[in-house]
């Protein structure tokens, strides 16, 4: 009769009784949202998955890293369970993704310095006027292959490497979200070549998406319900800070 608490325990708790702790894959340099240090994957998106999951939800983690397009592969063939993007039609095929957004914020035109068709820039309305410049960004990026298939890109295989052959003028754009560029700006690496421009594209909502098969598929109700109480508390807003100084001014 002792052991009666301690079986319904085991049965009813939804999170201790996983054998496996959950693997989610990310890709290897995407700073200050994720990236590989000493072997040790950090950044925001660690930051605030380790207050949600393993504070909040008590459930074992386990982050690995990849070339992006690879980590995608990896969580589509159950090889990991989850990660943190943006719901595409491709994704939601093999995913389920929680309904509130880890992190949102607006796609912004980035340029080199100078750059002779500035003026047509800057004018830029919608994505589809893209199509008349060329393109730089690392592979495996949804967005833009979703928004954009027919856009001439230059692919990388690193967040970084985008920045560095924008400044040597080997590509028109980037399109990316300001969180990136501000984190690499904090030295003015970048901010004497690179352009960041007040032309809005597209806003972006990224979530928590797990493969359908997956035994943690079921957290994401309480998922939504620890982010919606983050967010209120400002908890996400200040660890983004943490990694990131005011945004260069815009034009």
């Amino acid at each position: 009769m002792k052991l009666l608490p301690l079986v319904f325990f085991f049965l009813f708790s939804p999170f201790v009784a996983t054998a496996t702790p959950m693997k989610l894959a990310f890709p290897e340099n995407y700073a200050p949202m994720i990236w590989t240090e000493n072997g040790q994957m950090k950044g925001v998106v660690i930051d605030v998955l380790n207050t949600v999951l393993r504070n909040k939800l008590s459930i074992e983690t386990q982050y690995d890293g990849y070339p992006w397009a690879r980590a995608q592969v990896n969580v589509k063939k159950g090889l990991a369970d989850a990660f943190i993007t943006i719901p595409t039609p491709e994704r939601l095929e093999y995913t389920v993704c929680s309904k509130e957004p880890v992190f949102f914020g607006n796609i912004v035109i980035y340029t080199y310095v100078n750059h002779p068709k500035r003026d047509e820039i800057l004018a830029i309305k919608s994505a589809q006027d893209l199509l008349n410049f060329v393109l730089v960004d690392y592979r495996g990026n949804g967005w833009l292959k979703s928004k954009l298939p027919d856009a001439k890109v230059v692919w990388t295989d690193t967040l970084e490497q985008t920045y560095k052959l924008l400044a040597n003028k080997r590509a028109d754009i980037i399109i990316r979200d300001t969180v990136n560029f501000d984190f690499f700006a904090r030295d003015h690496k970048y901010t004497d070549r690179i352009e960041k421009t007040s032309v809005i594209v597209d806003t972006i909502n990224i979530h928590l998406c797990i493969n359908k098969k997956s035994e943690y598929a079921s957290i994401l109700p309480d998922f939504d319900n620890v982010i919606k109480d983050l967010r209120k508390e400002g908890t996400i807003e200040a660890i983004i800070d943490s990694y990131t100084k005011p945004s260069v001014p815009m034009n």
